[in-house]
């Protein structure tokens, strides 16, 4: 039976038959701290991992680890896995400031620290938020900087790709890409199994 993983889907995130949520919530089928502990399974298991908008929550000095444990547990290209990642895209939010478009920012699904801040304010709780968990985000890319992470962490092949627009079918459903406005949509594939000596 093929082992797909939400990492981060424990806010919102529909049941889905066949998929595991793992998040820090209690409401997780898997409760983990991704950043703190490696992924429970076994190395070229696991054929999908969607996360989404949830690696902007893990600080620089432990997302080489997250990024590593994803590769590790991913089945390689050549049998069928997939990692798609959606993050914020800073591009569209420097874009939007430079623009003095406020409507981005109203569009984008944050609480600001102060609504009556100019939009420098805005800008600024857009890149670092904070949430009721207490880990906002702490860390940020745009598509050459998140690429620059997923090929020195364990994957040969990387695309950007568009808002529902996976090369799976079954990621383009509803239930899958959230934040429309401002999300950047990347997907990653390891070239060689775990383990596997380089030619």
């Amino acid at each position: 039976m093929p082992i797909k993983l939400n990492i981060g889907g424990g806010k919102g995130h529909p049941r889905l038959d066949g998929w595991t949520i793992v998040d820090l919530r209690e409401s997780a089928d898997l409760v983990h701290d991704i950043a703190k502990d490696p992924l429970p399974f076994n190395d070229n298991t696991v054929d999908v991992i969607f996360t989404s908008h949830t690696l902007e929550h893990i600080v620089p000095q432990r997302l080489g680890f997250v990024l590593e444990e994803f590769a590790r547990v991913l089945k390689p290209a050549d049998q069928g896995g997939l990692l798609r990642i959606l993050v914020p895209d800073i591009a569209k939010a420097v874009r939007a400031y430079q623009n003095n478009d406020a409507s981005f920012f109203e569009a984008s699904e944050l609480t600001p620290f102060d609504r009556q801040a100019p939009l420098g304010g805005r800008l600024m709780s857009w890149f670092y938020s904070t949430s009721a968990m207490g880990n906002g985000h702490v860390h940020c890319f745009d598509e050459e900087y998140l690429a620059y992470w997923l090929r020195r962490h364990g994957f040969g092949r990387v695309q950007r790709t568009g808002f529902g627009q996976s090369s799976l079918a079954e990621l383009r459903s509803d239930a899958f890409d959230r934040h429309p406005n401002d999300s950047l949509c990347m997907e990653a594939w390891k070239t060689r199994a775990t383990g596997e000596a380089a030619a």
